[in-house]
């Protein structure tokens, strides 16, 4: 299990000074020129559209970006450099372990009196029956990874944040 948890989310403590300077440096890059939307828009697909609805398309694993604060600067490179720094309601990843052997990672979409169901990585819903759970712990971390951004040079930062910032729909495909 600890492997898996550190595959997908590292096991780096965040430190809040380099994580201050962090934002503060893309923010600069971000603030330092325009971007490109419709290239924003290719890495937006890439990185985040698989588990983000923005506007009409996007995947069903995190929030809907569409009404979220993406005019919002400080928001928005919290949240996607940090994004355990602040987990949405509805999103806080847990880890289920059935009586059967079965462990499966996602956030908590229902739970009743006899079944829980989680949506997993892939962005489907799974139902259990609680009396078949052995272990349902909460992860305290997001879903979405870390270091989303690091590999991306200032202008395609530039380009990224200007689809983000959009107001307006742009095609994903």
């Amino acid at each position: 299990m600890k492997k898996i948890i550190k595959k997908h989310f590292g096991d780096k403590v965040s430190n809040k000074k380099s994580l201050f300077e962090n934002i503060e440096n893309i923010r600069s890059v971000i603030e330092s020129g325009p971007g490109n939307p419709y290239r924003g828009r290719i890495i937006y697909k890439e990185r985040c559209a698989s588990c983000h609805v923005l506007f009409h398309g996007g995947g069903k694993v995190g929030p809907d970006l569409t009404s979220y604060q993406r005019d919002d600067l400080d928001t928005m490179l919290t949240s996607i450099i940090a994004p355990n720094a602040e987990i949405r309601e509805g999103y806080e990843s847990i880890f289920i372990q059935t009586n059967d052997g079965l462990s499966i990672s996602g956030f908590l979409v229902d739970e009743g009196l006899s079944t829980v169901t989680i949506r997993s990585f892939d962005g489907l819903d799974k139902t259990f029956q609680k009396n078949n759970i052995k272990t349902l712990n909460p992860l305290g971390r997001s879903l979405m990874p870390e270091n989303l951004l690091t590999d991306l040079s200032d202008p395609q930062l530039r380009d990224f944040f200007a689809f983000l910032r959009s107001t307006q729909p742009f095609a994903l495909d």
